[in-house]
Formats: C-alpha cells, structure tokens, sequence
C-alpha cells in the first residue's frame, strides 16, 4: 500500500509520530493522495478513523467523498453512503446534501473538511448567492443550515454526527456562524467541540482554546494560526 511506503520514508522520532486527541494517541497520517506530508489531512483521517472504532455503527454517511481515496484505511464499513455534489465517483451520489434524500437515516454520520465549501469558498464558488435569511434567521451560512437539516432529517435518534473543518481559510463564511455560535439552534442532546492547533510544520495539538478567545484572535490559516474544528454531535 502505497501510504505505507510514504510513511517508512519518513523518518520521524517514535514520539513525533504520533498526536493526542481526547488523550488518546492517534498515529500521523501520511498517503500519496493529498496527503504528503503534516498537512490537516495528516490528522484528520486519524481522528474520524478513531471516532468509527469507539462508536458502534450500522450505516453510515458521509458528507463528501474524502475517505474514497484512502480504502485500506477504512475498511469498516457495514453499510455506508456517500453523498457530494460535484465529484463523480463510483457509488457516490451527486447530490446537494441539503436536498438529498436517502431511503433511510444513519446512525454514523461523518464530514472531513466540506463543510465549509457550501458557501463562496473564498469566492471560488460561482454559485454562491449571499443568503438574506435562512430558516428564520437561524443561520448566517449554507454550512450550518446545511448541518441542521443533517440532524433533523438525516441523523438516527443517539446517532453520531462528526464534522472537521478548518478555521481562517480563505475567508470562508463558516467562521462567522462558529462565533455566533449558531449551533445552539441544532435540535440535538449535545455538542463538543475539539480544537487541534498546528505548533509547526510537523507538529499540531490539542488546545482547549474557547470559541469566543478563537472570535478574539481571529486565526488565518495563511499566517500559520493553523486550527482545525472537530464537531462532536450527538443527536
């Protein structure tokens, strides 16, 4: 496997390899594909993979199609779906996820970094249209109405919704509704949030950083203030 030879290339102390996430060490994640090397990807297939194994699953979705490309790594699937709007892949629905329309709902669901595509992407979306209101006033963003409608329509009762995305990117809009902390109009039992902070080029950890201190610094992802936002949601 490809992402195998990559990573015994890499030459790393025992210790540098590896990351905590909720106190448990979780091992860098190195693959050929968008994924050479301490980039977020690095971390983020580490912790949804660790996010699958804690939690029983029976069918499962996913917001994007990210993990397509890593098969080895998840092979743990009993039944699972994939929905993302523009890229065309084998057994991948072409759908916006605010309109799809699955035959059943998911007791897993997962997102690494889309999310924050919904809106003007920083301006890289020719579709985008600045929303007036959405769902009265509740969202300032696609992204978090976007994520609504996954807990109210797509979700199982005590499933598991898992959202990473990155925070300061090219002045995606996704930030806003994070610091207006419009989340808490989610019909849902609880929310956490995780914070991983890129210390340098081969480094990223853990900060139990606030979301209202994240409104105060306002961290671009261009000025190495690298945070990645993990939304933990329980139905």
């Amino acid at each position: 496997m490809m992402y195998k030879i990559i990573e015994a290339a890499v030459k790393l102390p025992f210790k540098k390899r590896y990351f905590n996430f909720k106190n448990v060490p979780l091992r860098y994640f190195f693959h050929s594909y968008n994924c050479f090397g301490r980039k977020v990807r690095a971390i983020e297939i580490p912790i949804v993979r660790y996010y699958l194994d804690v939690n029983p699953h029976e069918s499962t979705l996913e917001i994007g199609n990210v993990t397509k490309h890593y098969y080895d790594t998840f092979k743990v699937f009993k039944k699972k779906d994939t929905v993302d709007k523009y890229e065309e892949a084998y057994d991948v629905y072409n759908e916006d996820i605010y309109t799809f329309k699955p035959k059943r709902r998911y007791d897993f669901i997962y997102s690494i970094s889309t999310f924050e595509h919904m809106d003007s992407d920083g301006g890289r979306n020719p579709e985008y249209e600045k929303p007036i209101q959405l769902l009265d006033n509740k969202f300032s963003t696609y992204a978090f109405r976007n994520m609504d409608r996954v807990c109210n329509d797509l979700l199982n009762k005590k499933g598991l919704f898992i959202a990473t995305f990155p925070i300061g990117q090219d002045n995606c809009e996704i930030d806003q509704s994070l610091f207006n902390e419009e989340y808490r109009h989610f019909n849902v039992s609880e929310i956490q949030f995780f914070f991983m902070k890129q210390i340098n080029e081969i480094t990223w950890k853990q900060d139990d950083i606030k979301i209202s201190k994240l409104k105060e610094i306002q961290p671009k992802w261009n000025s190495r203030k690298h945070y990645l936002c993990i939304m933990e949601i329980k139905k």
